[in-house]
Formats: structure tokens, C-alpha cells, sequence
């Protein structure tokens, strides 16, 4: 009885571990940020988010401009960047990320931006890919609001969901990414 309590804690507190930056075997997350841009042009190819539109627009009419995150035209971006380092045997052609801010506190998630890079990343090298969203890391807190006498509990962390190598292969963190990774693959073919 008692090992089963055991193990049912474990599991529970197993499930509320922040998220770690996991990688496919010879790729290292080096480093990552965010930072606040300029204004941004209204319509930018470069705007590469998948989870946000360049002009602020969603796919349902009946929710406003402003429920994106994009107020008016001349709101701000942020660019996104994440710097990896592929030892491993195959060139990395496509990237599916995830950039977390969490409170580690409370282990609430604050912000998830989901972006994809078609940056390749060569054997033996290391590369850092960017990405430009209008949306706000975190619309509950930001990171600079935080008095320096404060000691903050948010993080930031970078999720790697999946990656498609050269020769079309594919490591994907977990089952449940599955049918992202098989749509990031056919475009990667392209």
C-alpha cells in the first residue's frame, strides 16, 4: 500500500516538471531570447509564427484584431531567436519550436509561441534561427516589468517538438506531435 502512495506521488509530481529543452541526439540548444523590436511594416514576409498572423487577422471574423495581440499598426514585434548546435551526422532542414515563459513558482505557463525554421543547420556547425511575431511573449507578465530588488520566478525555456534532418528523417519529442511533424516534413521536402 504504501509503495503504491509512493509511486502515485512521484507520478503526480512527475507530470508538474517545467519543461525541459530536449533535443535529438548530437543537436544542443545553445542559447535563446527574445527582444523587443521597432515598428514593424504592416504586412512582412519574414513574420514566419505559425500560431500568429503579420497583420494581426484570425481566422474567425467575430474575434477583433485586438485578441491577437495587435492593437494597430504600429504596435512592436519581437524577435525570437534560438541557437543550436548540430554535431550530429545529418543537416538539419526544418525546425518545429515552441518558446516558453513559465512562472517556476507557480508552475503556471505565462506564454507559448510556436514557430517553425526552414533555417538548414549544417553538420558540425551551430546556427542561430530567428523569428519575428507581433504577439507579446507573455500577455499575464513580462520579464521587464519585474523590479530589479525583485528576484523573478519567470523562466524561459525552449522547446524542440521536432526536426526533420536532410535525407528526410524525423525526431519528434513526443507521440503527441506526430501529425505536425509529418506536415513539417512534406513542406521541408519542398
Amino acid at each position: 500500500m504504501l509503495t503504491s502512495l509512493i509511486l502515485l506521488l512521484s507520478f503526480g509530481f512527475w507530470g508538474q516538471d517545467l519543461p525541459r529543452n530536449i533535443a535529438p541526439p548530437g543537436v544542443t540548444i545553445v542559447k535563446y531570447k527574445w527582444q523587443r523590436m521597432g515598428v514593424g511594416p504592416t504586412v512582412d514576409a519574414t513574420f514566419k509564427a505559425e500560431n500568429d498572423s503579420a497583420t494581426g487577422s484570425t481566422s474567425d471574423p467575430a474575434v477583433p484584431a485586438q485578441a491577437s495581440g495587435v492593437s494597430d499598426r504600429n504596435a512592436p514585434f519581437f524577435m525570437y531567436s534560438l541557437e543550436l548546435r548540430n554535431d550530429g551526422g545529418k543537416s538539419i532542414r526544418a525546425v518545429l519550436w515552441d518558446y516558453l515563459i513559465i512562472d517556476s513558482k507557480e508552475n503556471e505557463e505565462l506564454g507559448r509561441h510556436e514557430f517553425v525554421s526552414f533555417d538548414k543547420v549544417g553538420r558540425n556547425s551551430a546556427k542561430t534561427l530567428t523569428v519575428k511575431s507581433r504577439l507579446l511573449p507573455s500577455r499575464l507578465v513580462t520579464v521587464e516589468d519585474t523590479p530589479p530588488t525583485v528576484t523573478s520566478t519567470v523562466v524561459e525555456r525552449v522547446v524542440l517538438k521536432c526536426v526533420v534532418f536532410d535525407d528526410g528523417s524525423l525526431w519528434q519529442q513526443s507521440p503527441a506531435s506526430e501529425q505536425a511533424c509529418e506536415a513539417l516534413r512534406k513542406r521541408a521536402k519542398n
